[in-house]
């Protein structure tokens, strides 16, 4: 729904004399955004959805126009326009190479963003996203057409009608995401973090190509002491947490019993800037551990603190989920929208809204948890380590060969720039896991308001990838980080183990913890056979959902097999909740792209728990 959008028809293909007319661009924005051309001409169009206190900012000088969605945050102002000016000019009129002068400026630049520049002499146009790619894009390229939106839907309602992707929708049940380029529809990629976009209508080209790919091989910090990467990372973080503040607006801080988000608070707090913290407890209070933690450490720092109680999610929550993210997000997470509701009434949309997000992947262990000795030895961890539904009930459900679902993710696993099989898993841990989940999530968030995180500036998470793994272990340099930033959050319980870091009851159940890491799919059945795991109840409205729409809508047979869901709705009670979420993640959003409402108006007002 919000962002940028951009498409490009060097060859006509569309057969539309006014762009802007194309359809998912005319026509009126939906309640609460706003929706204007930026630039048009024979054959470009750039526009953009947004909403009031949205950072988008757009500006001209006598050769170029320049629109940047998001936030820069170093560097910025003059010396921002000047950098992008002088790039800008070496791209369009200079012939050399300009990708390495870009990916030098992308890797100084600290930011969430996507950027484009329209030289307006000859229409020439580049568009750059950020290292990380935490604005997620979407772009359809064919015959000289391209389709860039930041909304997967404004580029299906382009096109008119697009073919879900069977692959995506397996990796999907398998992973709880789509591998690399894939997005739910076949012929619509996703636009991979530090990409350049190149139209050049002198010569009919359109080019995607990538500026930048993180390599995890080596660990440059390794000859230095735990306390002096502690203290580095501390230094980095600060900066990162004081660039992100927000101006005039609130900054505010999601405050859970976890240590991201406490490493957050105790970063802003010895940086002296002005904030509060946020706390919610859900409808069933499974997390009142968390609440009680984030109150100490409220406490400990000396900063307002407010706890909101929620309500359980509803089928219409469930409905606005799909609306913003087009199924990006798992529909589980819908019940954090009366959340992000209740902080804009109470705050005002002109909030800063920090998480956590990226914390355990810069400061945590991110190797694997047993040996890993061939390729085909990874490959089996990272599904077995990470699948939500058993890889021969995906092969079932979307009837596609459990050896070709495996094939395409050992290629993927190979592609990684990085030759120890470790370092592949870390990349796809870090990296893969958090672009296709994290991201996504936090671009939910930006309806609402602008969500930061510090851990994703280039700059610490750079430094942390590159701190030895040795010192990770048992959280060691993560509670000399927090000792770094504020010496009182440390001692606090993690909320998960009711135990501080330094506590022998934190070091023997990390030591659990990281035993059943080796063997999950053991854990797995242990758990199945002791009955340790979240159901959902026979009368539960995700069954019924998935009831009504197995036989409403007809199109879900063409992409998953009516008599293996018909099996797995049979027995519902051998399935835990989380795996019915994600089946229901998927069956809503095919039914909300194929036969819409995805939901029936029975279930809009239901509680989904």
């Amino acid at each position: 729904m919000l962002g940028t959008f951009l498409i490009c028809d060097l060859k006509r293909r569309l057969n539309y004399n006014d762009l802007s007319l194309l359809p998912g661009l005319e026509g009126t924005s939906p309640p609460g955004f706003s929706r204007c051309v930026l630039w048009q001409n024979q054959h470009s169009c750039l526009s953009c959805t947004t909403r009031e206190h949205y950072p988008v900012f757009s500006w001209e000088t006598e050769d170029l126009l320049v629109h940047l969605e998001g936030r820069i945050y170093h560097p910025q102002g003059p010396q921002l326009i000047t950098q992008l000016s002088d790039l800008a000019r070496l791209i369009f009129t200079q012939k050399i190479d300009p990708r390495p002068r870009l990916a030098g400026w992308l890797l100084g630049t600290d930011g969430d963003f996507l950027l484009v520049i329209v030289h307006k002499a000859d229409g020439g146009i580049m568009v750059i996203n950020d290292v990380f790619g935490r604005l997620p894009t979407y772009i359809h390229l064919r015959d000289g057409c391209l389709i860039l939106s930041r909304d997967l839907g404004r580029v299906t309602q382009v096109l008119g009608a697009a073919d879900f992707d069977r692959m995506a929708l397996a990796q999907y049940l398998l992973l709880g995401f789509p591998l690399g380029k894939r997005s739910w529809f076949t012929g619509i990629e996703y636009l991979e973090p530090a990409s350049l976009v190149f139209i050049s209508p002198a010569d009919a080209s359109i080019k995607v190509t990538k500026l930048h790919e993180f390599n995890l091989e080596g660990e440059e910090h390794s000859n230095q002491s735990q306390t002096e990467n502690a203290r580095n990372l501390a230094v980095l973080f600060r900066q990162a947490c004081r660039q992100r503040t927000g101006g005039a607006g609130k900054n505010m801080v999601s405050l859970s019993g976890g240590l991201d988000s406490r490493a957050v608070a105790a970063g802003l707090r010895r940086e002296d800037i002005p904030f509060s913290a946020a706390t919610f407890l859900n409808s069933q209070a499974t997390n009142a551990a968390d609440v009680r933690v984030a109150s100490r450490v409220a406490d400990a720092l000396g900063v307002g603190w407010q706890l909101f109680h929620l309500r359980p999610p509803q089928g219409s929550d469930l409905v606005q989920l799909l609306d913003l993210k087009s199924g990006a997000n798992n529909l589980r997470m819908s019940f954090i929208l009366p959340f992000f509701q209740q902080l804009t009434e109470t705050f005002g949309p002109r909030i800063t809204y920090f998480t956590g997000d990226g914390g355990g992947d810069a400061l945590g262990v991110s190797s694997p948890y047993r040996r890993i000795g061939t390729p085909q030895a990874l490959l089996e961890y990272v599904i077995e380590r990470y699948q939500i539904w058993p890889l021969d009930q995906v092969a079932a459900l979307t009837r596609l060969a459990s050896q070709d679902i495996k094939a395409e993710l050992a290629e993927r696993l190979a592609s990684y720039p990085e030759t120890a099989l470790d370092r592949k898993y870390k990349h796809f841990f870090c990296l893969e896991v958090a672009t296709k989940m994290y991201h996504e999530g936090e671009d939910r968030n930006r309806h609402f308001f602008w969500s930061v995180t510090p851990f994703y500036s280039f700059a610490f998470f750079h430094y942390a990838l590159n701190c030895p793994d040795r010192d990770k272990q048992g959280y060691r340099l993560y509670r000399e980080f927090l000792a770094q930033l504020h010496p009182a959050v440390g001692g606090i319980d993690y909320a998960d183990w009711q135990a501080p870091l330094s506590s022998l009851k934190f070091s023997l159940l990390y030591q659990a913890k990281n035993l059943t890491r080796r063997r999950p799919n053991l854990i797995r059945r242990l758990r199945r056979l002791l009955g340790l795991y979240d159901r959902v109840g026979p009368e539960s409205n995700i069954l019924g959902c998935l009831r009504d729409q197995s036989l409403a809508c007809a199109p879900l047979s063409h992409y998953l097999d009516p008599r293996s869901l018909a099996r797995v709705l049979a027995r519902p009670h051998y399935y835990d909740k989380n795996q019915l979420w994600t089946l229901l993640t998927l069956t809503s959003t095919l039914a909300y792209y194929t036969c819409p409402p995805p939901l029936g108006d029975d279930f809009l007002d239901r509680d989904f728990v």
